[in-house]
């Protein structure tokens, strides 16, 4: 990743609005004790988006003065060696001497309207928003209570209370031309908020525009802004067209920051 992008990406996860609010099992983390970003912090663009920004975290976690970082990726296992989960980050404030399990997530979804009421699946259909928070309501933000959780924070860093705090990034998206559309549970009001439209109805909304700007996956979750879109190739709509056709594509429109997905037309089915 170039300059430009690496201190995009950083300051994101500083400034960008949360996707989720506090919730009931863990708190936001008060991103005012993060790092603040280099020019000598690099970032490797070739892997899944959220080990990318576990990547990045950390490098502002580290950078903190008042954060330590005792660890990441800690695995917790029962006494048959069975995996329970994993902690992505404990950190230890300095000053306090609290520690924290911290829970990073970078998530996307698109309400879709049904007989039933809105649904919320990601690009990938398979995840979805109502599944994801609930297992982390039950699994992921709870795993520092058990017993082995507990046996392992205490043999490795003497903690007797840790406390859990969470930051999930990401963006939900409407349905181009939708009026109406509900906020799914725990999502903040102010969190980012884009459009989407099937690749058949492309003509209806954007007859007159002929090229765009395509965002690139580690940039997904970033607010655009003129320098970073223009930053970006230009792409024909025959090109995003032909990328839509078997996944959802990103993409900004000249002259716009408003993130829209363009959704192959048998999605999600």
């Amino acid at each position: 990743m170039d300059n430009l992008h690496t201190n995009a990406l950083l300051l994101s996860l500083r400034d960008a609005p949360l996707l989720v609010a506090n919730l009931t099992q863990a708190a936001s983390f008060d991103r005012a004790l993060l790092g603040l970003p280099t020019s000598a912090m690099h970032l490797n663009p070739n892997q899944k988006l959220g080990h990318l920004y576990e990547d990045a975290l950390h490098l502002l976690l580290s950078a903190a003065d008042q954060l330590e970082v005792l660890a990441d990726h800690v695995q917790v296992f029962d006494r048959n060696q069975i995996t329970l989960g994993e902690m992505d980050y404990i950190l230890r404030d300095v000053r306090t001497q609290q520690v924290f399990q911290l829970e990073l997530a970078v998530k996307f979804y698109l309400g879709v309207p049904t007989a039933d009421g809105w649904e919320f699946p990601g690009p990938d259909p398979h995840d979805n928003w109502q599944r994801k928070l609930q297992h982390m309501r039950t699994h992921q933000l709870s795993l520092a209570q058990r017993p082995e959780a507990q046996e392992l924070l205490r043999e490795r860093w003497c903690c007797g209370e840790v406390e859990v705090r969470q930051l999930i990034y990401g963006c939900i998206f409407y349905p181009m031309g939708a009026v109406e559309c509900p906020l799914p549970e725990s999502l903040r009001p102010d969190c980012r908020k884009g459009r989407w439209l099937y690749v058949q109805d492309w003509e209806r909304f954007f007859a007159g525009i002929s090229e765009v700007y395509i965002v690139p996956k580690p940039l997904w979750p970033v607010e655009m802004t003129v320098a970073l879109r223009e930053s970006l190739p230009r792409a024909s709509v025959s090109a995003l067209h032909a990328a839509s056709a078997q996944r959802c594509v990103m993409f900004v429109l000249p002259d716009a920051a408003e993130p829209h997905f363009l959704v192959p037309n048998l999605w999600p089915g």
